[in-house]
């Protein structure tokens, strides 16, 4: 276990999250399925009061069976959704099982409620080895997550048209509650090695987030015992967790579950909210969806921003190349006069001959076209300078807005995407997207951000190249402030001075909120300019946020109060 990863299903999550599903849709009516992603379908239900979504992932470090809110549609015409769309059509689910302490799950389908059995959805959430199938009454696969071939596993083969097997069987000895402590302590103690391991390999079901769980369950964290020697362990410490043992075994096979936060990183569906001193209960569906929706966009987060600093960094390293061509280019084209002066040495040269006219001429020649071409290089030279400076414009909203925890995972994702595709679009790389159904509307483009001075006003800050141009024109009036850092990449930040009188007060948050959204946020004062919004222009031809101004004050920026500003404004 790790921060920041998250938490494994186990066994005990799965069988809690499928005892809330049974009591939600047993029986109910199959109704649609999508695939928002390789790894991951989601699939709805109509029962006789509600309409429940769940979504099963097979993904190898995030496998997962959770209840969720209904989801955008998107990834409906993926084959295996339109598999289980059209052969799932109008059938109901009769069944949800779970053998013991295994994570292999069955749906069972008929035509209705009391009719045999099908078709079958089986879904094994085992890590690296999970997978998704859908099969018919004989167990013939139609459809699968992923296929395996003979050369990638040598247990088990997995191809549509084959016959389902179970995965091969791990024969250890099954957790019973009535096993005395004896008899418990003594399957334990067959190899030297930490508490935990002894546990995980000798009992069906263990995982290392169990075994943490039982060690807190029996107040030894601070001793971290479930790291320790089994031989070094004490008589009493070992009857402590031996008891936590026989109350988890007790409330898995008896249902007794329950949502609880565990260590702050992870969770637990076992404890009793006096157990862990959780002041406020936590429905159980809704608190597995919302953990594993955090990591998830946590992890979306990362994966945007990498990929999206790869993406300037490539584009950086082509305009670089560029911008240095072309200053060979013009170094080599203002050296015109040296060819020149070349040719009229040929032509001082008593003894001319055919051939020395015709060198001369080439060498005229040259020197005429290096010289007509010198500004067409220098024009050409600005176009890739001022792509650089583009992407440092770029590369500081990225830096920004994936360093500042001013709004939610959702937002900050929305803003990654935007930023992405608007490099994509300046730049003509074609970007992949999703499957979506043509007549679903994409969601609406995210607004500038807004904050409010002690005196009232509203301070309108540009995240992305689209929100600069609509705070700095669109959306600006005259009599509003315009802010930016000087000599720095980041954020066009407009006080809107055209409701009310500006105080010294709201002109100096605006200054240290445009020193904090620029690249030179690391500093302690930043010069900011100042500008009347009637002042400023939108360059001819450029980008998106590229402007102009005359009338500029220059103030000095704060990025340390700008950012405590901004953090007590959005807690208020």
């Amino acid at each position: 276990m790790q921060k920041g990863i998250p938490q494994v299903m186990d066994v005990s999550s799965i069988k809690s999250i499928l005892h809330h599903l049974s009591g939600n849709l047993l029986p109910s009516k199959f109704e649609a399925a999508q695939q928002p992603d390789s790894n991951t379908i989601q699939l709805c239900f109509r029962s006789a009061n509600k309409v429940v979504w769940i979504e099963v992932s097979w993904q190898a470090d995030c496998a997962r069976i959770i209840e969720i809110e209904r989801p955008e549609k998107v990834g409906t015409e993926s084959t295996l959704s339109k598999q289980l769309k059209y052969g799932l059509k109008y059938m109901a689910l009769v069944s949800i099982k779970q053998e013991n302490f295994e994570r292999v799950i069955k749906f069972s389908f008929a035509k209705k409620p009391g009719d045999n059995t099908i078709k079958y959805l089986i879904f094994e959430l085992m890590g690296k080895h999970s997978n998704i199938f859908y099969v018919d009454k004989n167990y013939k696969i139609i459809a699968a997550g992923k296929q395996i071939k003979s050369s990638q596993s040598s247990f088990r083969t997995i191809s549509t048209g084959s016959k389902y097997s179970e995965p091969p069987k791990i024969f250890k000895k099954e957790p019973d509650e009535k096993e005395s402590y004896e008899s418990w302590r003594k399957s334990i103690y067959s190899i030297s090695q930490p508490l935990k391991y002894c546990l995980i390999n000798n009992y069906q079901g263990i995982s290392l987030i169990l075994t943490a769980q039982i060690e807190a369950l029996s107040d030894l964290q601070n001793k971290d015992i479930m790291n320790v020697n089994i031989e070094l362990i004490s008589e009493d410490n070992l009857k402590k967790i031996y008891l936590s043992w026989v109350i988890w075994i007790k409330r898995f096979k008896s249902n007794q579950f329950n949502f609880s936060t565990f260590n702050n990183f992870f969770y637990c569906v076992w404890f009793f909210n006096s157990e862990v001193n959780n002041s406020k209960e936590i429905n159980l569906a809704k608190g597995l969806a919302d953990y594993y929706d955090h990591f998830l966009n946590l992890k979306q987060v990362e994966s945007i921003y990498e990929n999206t600093v790869k993406l300037i960094y490539r584009l950086r390293k082509i305009e670089n190349k560029n911008y240095d061509n072309q200053v060979s280019l013009l170094i080599n084209s203002e050296n015109h006069q040296s060819y020149k002066d070349k040719a009229d040495l040929i032509f001082l040269n008593p003894n001319l001959k055919k051939q020395d006219i015709l060198e001369a001429q080439k060498l005229y020649k040259k020197s005429k076209k290096l010289k007509r071409a010198i500004n067409l290089i220098k024009d050409r030279k600005n176009i890739h300078k001022n792509k650089l400076e583009r992407l440092d414009e770029f590369n500081s909203l990225l830096e920004n807005t994936n360093s500042l925890r001013i709004e939610t995972l959702k937002s900050k994702i929305n803003l990654l995407k935007e930023l992405r595709e608007e490099i994509c679009s300046e730049f003509n790389i074609k970007l992949k997207k999703l499957r979506v159904q043509k007549k679903i509307k994409y969601l609406s483009n995210s607004l500038p951000m807004e904050i409010k001075t002690p005196k009232g006003l509203i301070i309108q800050i540009g995240r992305n190249m689209r929100q600069n141009e609509l705070v700095s024109f669109k959306f600006s009036k005259k009599g509003d402030i315009w802010f930016h850092a000087q000599e720095a990449p980041g954020s066009h930040v407009v006080l809107k001075s055209s409701s009310k009188v500006a105080h010294d007060e709201d002109i100096q948050i605006a200054a240290d909120v445009a020193a904090l959204f620029s690249s030179a946020k690391g500093n302690i004062k930043v010069p900011v300019n100042q500008v009347k919004v009637k002042d400023l222009q939108k360059i001819s031809k450029g980008g998106p946020g590229c402007v102009t101004y005359k009338n500029v004050q220059i103030l000095w920026g704060n990025p340390t109060r700008g950012k405590e500003y901004i953090k007590k404004d959005i807690t208020n």
